[in-house]
């Protein structure tokens, strides 16, 4: 393969976390094979590599690939397929009225809009769905990643206990009448697998699909209320056994936190903690209860976060107190989790959304800055996905060509002044609809504004298809029922007692 160059009217080699960002202004990189050469002035690459091809015509802002670290991938948002948005203990449940779509038709769907926005790694997290239909849906998911050319931390959500409130099930659906308790169950056991079953699943994609710089396999165990914990020890020395990484969700909502409260008077972490389970194989989502013990904990183990702030937004979770994690030294990166703004996965706007959600009042306050975000975005989030950032997340000699074109003309139309940093102006103004061009592995698999692998009207008109036919009786009777369980799940959590959250004040009531 020829050696490519490609260049910008700015070239950003890498964001720190300590506020800066390493530009180099009418510059550009030089990869072959998938591998970054050089990096440098345009001019002086160019006469270095006097036979390469060159991407770019200088009127560029090239950043590295957009590293997207927790996602569900559903394809078709949970709002269009009729489940509004709410508090996550309801919410969940009326995802049993989703309807059904081929996992790789809903992979490739969700990829075409994570291309769309620069987005060149992403952490998948697969949900139950039937347990029959594990392993087939794990491998068109995996399949469709391979298609698209987009690197991916793929795990499996293992789940035992809490299917429907944080407590042991059988009291609760003991509470229920005799016809709603016995066809909860039964809709439970149809999501139920053994961990001796998904360690085998699990086992066998890293078999078949396991390549470390393109598809990492890790476990999941779902969260620490949605599973025992002594099947957490077993991940956990499964995971150092085998060299897998692990993800998780945790303390997504102050309720999580009083389940672990009342259990052990200690919050999910600490007891994570307890059982040897921390350390720098480990990532969390959404993080938004953690305390000042949770952040010591992980900042001593390297233990990361995703910071999901559209998702947490949407099903009033709160606001992860990012400025006080980043402040331990902990990883964070950046995570759509399916549950974007606008439903179009669209990184760059959840970029800017954690550069004005980060801005507490008062002239002294400390605020997030343009250069961290972006170091969220990429470094972060090769740290959090355990590709690790020595891989990608920045364009270094040595490193992977995974990278993004943006259109600076139209970031700063009709007016940018020069005296504005233009990170800042990228982070602020940058959008979807900006992207030129993506490479990953040094192919272009996104070049000025076409897909050079898949349809993307193709897989549209496909999903169209599906979903414009009559909705089955089947997820009719299932969004039936999750709308009889929500007033039992209402009135169990009526008697739990809630805190504000301190960290985040933006007015005076209380």
């Amino acid at each position: 393969m020829a050696k490519t160059i490609i260049r910008g009217k700015y070239v950003l080699t890498k964001a720190n976390l300590q506020g800066t960002s390493n530009v180099i202004k009418d510059g550009a990189i030089v990869q072959e094979n998938g591998t970054i050469l050089d990096t440098g002035k345009f001019v002086s690459l160019s006469q270095k590599y006097p036979h390469s091809d060159v991407i770019g015509d200088g009127n560029q802002f090239l950043i590295p690939g957009l590293i997207n670290a927790h996602h569900h991938g559903r394809g078709v948002s949970s709002l269009m397929m009729g489940q509004t948005d709410g508090h996550l203990e309801k919410w969940i449940h009326r995802g049993w009225g989703r309807r059904s779509l081929d996992p790789y038709l809903m992979a490739m769907h969700t990829l075409v809009q994570q291309i769309e926005s620069g987005t060149t790694t992403v952490m998948f997290n697969q949900t139950a769905g039937l347990a029959s239909d594990t392993y087939s849906e794990a491998s068109k998911t995996l399949d469709a990643f391979k298609a698209a050319g987009v690197r991916v931390a793929f795990s499996l959500g293992f789940r035992n206990q809490s299917f429907l409130v944080y407590e042991e099930e059988e009291n609760f659906i003991n509470s229920l009448d005799d016809r709603l308790s016995q066809e909860i169950q039964e809709k439970i056991n149809k999501t139920k697998i053994s961990f001796s079953e998904y360690m085998e699943i699990t086992n066998q994609l890293n078999k078949e699909y396991g390549d470390s710089s393109k598809i990492k396999i890790l476990l999941s165990p779902q969260s620490y209320h949605w599973v025992d914990e002594s099947t957490l020890t077993s991940i956990k020395d499964q995971a150092t056994k085998q060299d897998f990484g692990i993800h998780m969700h945790m303390l997504e909502t102050l309720y999580q936190g009083i389940y672990s409260q009342r259990l052990h008077n200690q919050s999910p972490v600490e007891r994570l903690n307890n059982l040897g389970f921390l350390g720098p194989d480990v990532s969390f989502a959404h993080g938004v209860w953690l305390n000042d013990r949770d952040l010591d904990l992980m900042s001593q183990t390297k233990t990361g976060l995703s910071h999901n702030p559209s998702s947490n937004l949407r099903l009033s979770s709160g606001i992860a107190p990012i400025l006080s994690i980043l402040k331990h030294d902990i990883p964070v990166g950046i995570g759509t989790d399916s549950t974007s703004i606008n439903d179009d996965d669209d990184m760059l706007q959840e970029m800017a959304l954690v550069l004005r959600l980060h801005r507490p009042p008062g002239l002294n306050s400390e605020y997030i800055s343009a250069d961290q975000v972006l170091h969220m975005a990429t470094m972060g989030g090769a740290t959090i996905t355990t590709f690790g950032d020595n891989l990608i997340g920045s364009l270094e000699t040595g490193k992977k060509a995974d990278l993004v074109l943006l259109d600076w003309n139209r970031i700063k139309s009709p007016y940018i002044s020069e005296d504005l940093d233009p990170v800042e102006a990228l982070v602020s103004r940058g959008r979807k609809k900006d992207v030129q061009s993506v490479m990953i592995d040094g192919k272009l698999i996104y070049h000025n504004g076409k897909f050079t692998e898949i349809n993307p009207d193709e897989i549209k008109s496909q999903v169209d298809s599906v979903l414009s036919r009559p909705t089955s009786k089947d997820t009719r009777n299932s969004r039936k029922l999750a709308k009889e369980i929500e007033p039992y799940i209402e009135k169990y959590y009526a008697t739990w007692k809630l805190e504000s959250d301190e960290l985040y004040r933006y007015n005076k009531l209380k």
